[in-house]
């Protein structure tokens, strides 16, 4: 990169600037990818807060010989969001909704303002924001129009370029120029792109602006007289290549009314892209793509057996038994629902009578849950086809190409030979009415054979596409992804046209070097390259989803960013901090780092790993909520079994990993549980065991109960034999030493139900808090024990009811991943069934009390804490059902982790955050509540937050029944 004038040197930064510089290496590798398959190590992270910051930041990047990369929501899938020098990340501070204007319709906004923030500000004036591409939730709007997105809806509304009304620019000089719809505000760059137009009209004239999608290269069609001369969409795409924006200006749309949602089923992809030609007319909104390859991978996800089978195609509502092979999705737009229904049932009876582009099945949807589920699946289809049906790797790349509407069926076919000439499988979706397509392919990048045969790929493709007149990107940009295939696509001049553009706006190349011009090899440094698994070592874990490697695991993360979004539970951290790095994405980067060990050298033993990894909650909302199950908390106890191998751990993995003995020990001293717990109501007694024991010195010490639950089930003497089966309660460390009250209700209520219930004697434990913890030798030891214990009970074939969901799901889920040769782990596994879907069993259809079911209604309302692991992998509809027969009016916290977490909330320096997540949702929620409303818990780690950030204490579904069973003598 060329040295900047003196003259044009922006200001020096500032020493309060130059201390919110991140260069620690944990963060340098949080954001060496994007949603890309590339890499690069940059110099420095700046949260941008203001456009001063922006000014001083160029200034640094001056006196440091940096180049500055702009970065938003870092979804992009081309690496257009990536660099070596300076990253100015705009999302987490400079991100002001400044001004929305309703009767100009529009909105003047900071760069960093997300999708859907800005969709929801517009919202309140029956207005909304047209471009909404599937990762509206995180991705930022500047972002979207320096990439020139589009989404579902473009149909309707156009690519980003089309609803841009004016940007403000920062020059590499420090000064900034706002380009419009007729040119900008400074004269003299008006004259440069002028003379560069006109010097260039044919060009502009039969290469550019051929079709909505071609996005390509630069905009430069938008400076000719014809179009306006409008600088503001010609700036739309450059992919952070000409400057940054600090402020824009975007067009907002008037939200349909109402709507209804057409989807077509036809016997192949290629019938339905055939068909999304014809798709663009009046009432029409989106007409979306897939083939059935994406439904198979879905459905190859845990627990997603029966995904889509409400699709048409699969035995929907026109009763067709066919399978189908690709969908449409086309959402239609009235003025009353009627008439959006009227729109979708005559699209759907078009196509069922149609010959040459027939359907083979259709269902038109306007109920706004069978909406969203259908739509889920469509917007879920980037991260899901990360992963192929049979567990394989598919990448981006060949990712967001194009081509008019009318070739679209042919260019799918020619693709799909393609990758069957190269050996490569690929799922395509997409925005069919558009003839869009994206697509990951099952590249081999790990060897330099692999390597090769993704270039000789991309270099076809790209030829491909160009025969159909068509664009290597129709929305996204094309980054280090295909910018070095641009010429494949343009002629000479053209490119020639292009590089005098992005001259004119950054002479230096000091703005995001390597893309469109002087770019970057397609094939350079990437980052599932050769040498990735430098460090790869062989888990503890199985990881059977995984072909048992650690890489595989943390290379199912693409980058899509879901766990940046606030919708959903994932990812805690990020939603209390906003850091990329306390992302499940961050996260991943920093292990892929590991793995290859250049920017981190130390691999397992890297302190910058463990510092990733510290605010990881475990809460396992990734490995549900993640469109590839990406499971972090699983990553995190491998790395800490392997930080701390030969090492001393902290206090607080002895004194919490360990919690299940040393509670047991105490019990098996008569009296010591209520002696420990007078001692511990002493001030400087309970400060010295914090101190010594490691635990967070603002946290409430816990109790321990006065006895133990199977102490109190062996003196309380086995009931009388149930009509019913027997069943197992399993004695968790947490529900059997330190709150037994939900043990005794369980008990109570199983008898009731008929159930003769046995509880184990002797030690018997999950492995939860060594998992959590990383002690991963111990766990497994733990377990093999335990399935020692249990084994006559196994073998007797009783259910084993679980009452603590952590507890539950390591039972039912990760014991055969870490003792997968003890055929007992997987008996144990499948015997598990959780309290609520037992009693769930039972619920009478009228609902009314009986012997069988000897329970009132209470009649409240109620806040419930769904257990983190409960909802990540696990169900809670059985529990919620139980509720509703009884009379509780439940209303779920939406936010996921109650914030405490097991051992994570009581280690040193987590009460911070672990409160700042409790008063998201769950403390507000607990002290708004109605007066005589239940608080439900059935987690002791939510119960024990909730009793310390509110002055409630959360009952479990167990307590509730008992409360609700009624004297036998009246049923």
């Amino acid at each position: 990169m060329e040295s900047l004038p003196l003259e044009s040197v922006p200001t020096p930064a500032s020493a309060e600037l130059r201390s919110r510089l991140r260069t620690d290496m944990t963060t340098r590798a949080a954001y060496v990818s994007d949603a890309s398959i590339f890499r690069r190590v940059p110099a420095a992270v700046l949260e941008v807060r203001s456009e001063a910051d922006v000014a001083e930041a160029l200034g640094y990047a001056a006196e440091e010989g940096l180049s500055v990369t702009m970065r938003g929501g870092g979804t992009s899938v081309a690496g257009n969001a990536i660099g070596e020098g300076l990253i100015l990340d705009t999302s987490r501070h400079f991100n002001k909704i400044l001004e929305i204007d309703p009767v100009a319709r529009t909105a003047r906004i900071q760069p960093g303002v997300i999708c859907d923030a800005l969709r929801d500000a517009a919202a309140e004036f029956g207005l909304t924001y047209g471009p909404d591409p599937s990762t509206h939730s995180r991705c930022t709007v500047a972002g979207m129009v320096a990439n020139n997105a589009c989404g579902s809806h473009s149909l309707a509304w156009g690519t980003a370029a089309d609803n841009v009304e004016s940007v403000k620019v920062m020059r590499a000089d420090g000064s900034t120029v706002t380009l419009g719809s007729t040119g900008c505000d400074d004269h003299g760059l008006n004259v440069e792109l002028k003379k560069l137009r006109d010097a260039n009209l044919a060009v502009l004239r039969t290469e550019l602006g051929r079709f909505p999608r071609q996005v390509s290269g630069y905009g430069l069609h938008y400076l000719l007289p014809e179009n306006g001369f409008n600088t503001a969409r010609a700036f739309a795409g450059t992919e952070g290549t000409c400057g940054i924006i600090t402020e824009l200006t975007v067009k907002l749309v008037e939200k349909p009314k109402a709507t209804a949602l057409a989807v077509l089923a036809f016997e192949t992809v290629f019938d339905a892209a055939a068909a999304a030609a014809t798709m663009r007319r009046p009432g029409i909104t989106t007409a979306e793509g897939m083939g059935g390859d994406l439904l198979d991978a879905l459905r190859s996800r845990p627990g997603q057996e029966f995904a889509g089978s409400e699709l048409p195609g699969m035995g929907g509502p026109y009763g067709s038994i066919e399978r189908a092979g690709g969908w449409l999705f086309c959402e239609t737009a009235g003025d009353t629902p009627e008439a959006a229904c009227a729109i979708a049932e005559a699209l759907a009876a078009e196509y069922l009578a149609a010959d040459k582009t027939a359907a083979i099945d259709a269902v038109v949807v306007t109920e706004h849950a069978s909406v969203r589920a259908l739509w889920r699946i469509r917007e879920a289809s980037a991260g899901i086809v990360t992963r192929l049906p049979d567990g394989g790797e598919a990448w981006p790349s060949w990712e967001d190409s194009a081509v008019p509407p009318e070739h679209l069926a042919d260019y799918l076919r020619d693709l799909y030979e393609l990758m069957s000439e190269h050996g490569l499988r690929g799922i395509p979706f997409g925005h069919f009415g558009e003839g869009c397509v994206h697509v990951r392919i099952s590249f081999t990048l790990g060897t330099e054979e692999g390597v090769a045969v993704f270039r000789s790929f991309m270099e076809a493709a790209a030829e491909t596409v160009a025969r159909y007149g068509g664009s290597l990107s129709g929305e996204h940009g094309d980054g280090r992804a295909r910018s070095e295939l641009l010429d494949r696509m343009y002629s000479p001049e053209a490119m020639d046209a292009f590089k005098g553009f992005k001259k004119i706006f950054d002479p230096t190349g000091l703005f995001n070097p390597g893309v469109l011009i002087d770019p970057e090899k397609i094939d350079d440094r990437l980052r599932p390259g050769p040498g990735q698994r430098k460090h790869e070592l062989l888990p503890v874990h199985v990881l059977s989803r995984d072909r048992g490697s650690l890489v595989n695991g943390v290379n199912r993360c693409v980058g899509v960013g879901l766990c940046r979004s606030d919708e959903g539970a994932m990812c805690p951290s990020f939603q209390g901090t906003g850091d990329e790095v306390h992302s499940t994405r961050g996260r991943a980067r920093v292990l892929s780092e590991m793995f290859r060990g250049e920017s981190l050298p130390s691999a397992y033993k890297s302190e910058e790993v463990k510092e990733a990894l510290d605010l990881c909650l475990s809460c396992k909302a990734c490995a549900s909520e993640c469109p590839v199950n990406v499971d972090m908390a699983t990553y995190k106890s491998e790395f800490l079994h392997r930080f701390y191998e030969k090492r001393l751990r902290p206090m607080a993995h002895y004194t919490m990993g360990w919690l299940p003995v040393l509670t047991r020990v105490l019990h098996l001293v008569p009296g010591a549980a209520g002696a420990t717990n007078a001692l511990l109501r002493l001030g400087p007694v309970e400060h010295l065991v914090k101190k010594l024991g490691g635990i967070e010195p603002t946290r409430k010490m816990i109790s321990f109960a006065p006895e133990s639950l199977q102490a109190w089930y062996r003196k309380r003497g086995h009931a009388p034999a149930g009509t019913g089966k027997t069943v197992v309660l399993w004695p968790d460390s947490f529900n059997n030493h330190l709150d037994t009250g939900p043990g005794k209700a369980a008990v109570e209520v199983l008898e009731a139900l008929g159930y003769t219930v046995i509880i184990p004697d002797g030690f018997v434990c999950c492995g939860l808090t060594w998992h959590s913890t990383g002690q991963l030798d111990a766990a497994r030891k733990v377990i093999r024990y335990t399935l020692k214990v249990m084994e006559p009970l196994l073998e007797a074939g009783y259910p084993v009811i679980g009452l603590e969901p952590s507890c539950t799901v390591m039972l039912g889920h990760e014991i055969t991943e870490l003792v997968p040769d003890d055929p007992r782990a997987a008996a144990l596994a499948a015997a598990v069934v959780p309290f609520g879907e037992l009693v769930a069993r039972h619920v009478p259809a009228d609902r009314k009390p009986s012997a069988a079911w000897p329970f009132g209604t209470l009649d409240v309302g109620a806040v419930s804490q769904v257990h983190c692991h409960e909802r990540s992998q696990g169900d809670h509809s059985p529990s919620a059902k139980v509720l509703a027969s009884v009379g509780i009016d439940e209303r779920e916290i939406e936010t996921g982790c109650c914030g405490l977490a097991g051992n994570w909330g009581f280690e040193p320096g987590h009460a911070e955050l672990s409160r700042t997540l409790g008063e998201r949702e769950l403390f507000p929620a607990i002290r708004g509540r109605a007066r005589g409303d239940l608080v439900l818990a059935d987690g002791f780690s939510c119960r024990t937050q909730i009793s310390e950030g509110t002055d409630a204490s959360g009952l479990h579904l167990a307590q509730v029944l008992a409360a609700a069973r009624l004297d036998p003598a009246r049923t």
